[in-house]
């Protein structure tokens, strides 16, 4: 591009913003004013920059220019295909995927980075501001696993060296150590997981990151593994450490059912009835499962989730009576 074009779209660069305001006011810039700001040697050196525009590239399947600069009755006009306003708000989806997006950098990149997360967070309305967050967690945006014992981990990994693990439990958050052949890293819904071959009980299991106490690295060296590592790349479900193995009581047809279905382990009692155990999270998802059976399923163990289950029917009783 050559140095006189240059100097020309340097010039209607500096007309285009205030030909804009004198249109929103309905008028246009007089011919005076516009040398004295775009600081051309002359009016005729003006209007050449002014036909220069048409020179633009335009998208061919384009119907008309994006801008139009016009001189008329001593003034100069803007005129723009569309009209520009305020812009439209973000939805809370948008405004979690900016904030997604910004979550990797929000402690390195300075403050740019921090008051921009900040204004988006301040511009979220409150009521929707929980909404938001978990939308943010469930982007799985991210550059590498953080925390204490990552850099460790990433390097046991590679050498395939066992490693013990002080680990919090879930339910009381009591620490016990785990020895573990470590295998993979991987980020999903918010949080980094490990995920690891316990030695003692021969079983993959996967630890948050969020929970190891400490790591100590073995020296003992673990060969490959069976199982590939290809279903945590997937948005398949895998255990998020709050499971439970829950011994479910079953009578009549629910008992029917269990024993018809091969891939549980059914312990038959002398009453007709039956026990299978079943690895899952407490919560509304096991009380719905129970409850759909009409009273022909009940929890047999662990104690405080067979009390969680009474204390939630008891809850529910109350509501529907009241309502």
């Amino acid at each position: 591009m050559s140095d006189p074009y240059l100097k020309s779209l340097r010039r209607l660069l500096l007309l285009v913003p205030v030909a804009a305001r004198a249109a929103r006011q309905g008028r246009g810039v007089p011919l005076d004013r516009a040398v004295a700001v775009t600081g051309a040697r002359s009016v005729a050196e003006l209007l050449a920059d002014v036909e220069s525009i048409r020179s633009l590239w335009v998208d061919p399947e384009r119907a008309e220019d994006l801008v139009s600069l016009d001189v008329a009755d001593g003034e100069v006009h803007l005129m723009y295909a569309h009209e520009l306003g305020r812009p439209v708000a973000l939805s809370l989806a948008e405004g979690a995927v900016l904030l997604a997006a910004l979550a990797p950098f929000e402690e390195t990149a300075g403050k740019p980075v921090r008051e921009a997360v900040r204004k988006l967070r301040k511009a979220i309305p409150e009521p929707l501001r929980p909404e938001a967050e978990q939308l943010v967690r469930g982007l799985d945006v991210v550059l590498a696993p953080t925390g204490p014992w990552a850099s460790a981990l990433r390097e046991a990994i590679a050498a395939r060296l066992e490693v013990v693990l002080e680990y919090r439990a879930v339910g009381d958050g009591a620490v016990a150590r785990r020895t573990v052949e470590p295998r993979a890293l991987f980020h999903r819904d918010g949080q980094w997981y490990l995920a690891a071959w316990n030695v003692e009980k021969a079983h993959e299991h996967l630890y948050r990151l969020d929970r190891i106490a400490s790591v100590t690295s073995g020296t003992r060296v673990f060969g490959p593994h069976r199982a590939s590592l290809a279903r945590y790349a997937g948005r398949l479900y895998f255990e998020s450490g709050a499971e439970r193995d829950v011994t479910l009581r079953l009578t009549g047809v629910a008992a029917r059912v269990a024993r018809s279905n091969p891939a549980l382990r059914v312990r038959e009692h002398g009453d007709g009835s039956v026990s299978v155990v079943q690895r899952v999270t407490p919560g509304n998802y096991l009380a719905g499962a129970v409850l759909g059976w009409g009273g022909a399923a009940t929890v047999e163990s662990p104690p405080d989730v067979r009390e969680a289950l009474r204390a939630r029917v008891a809850e529910l009783a109350a509501t529907y009576a009241e309502g």
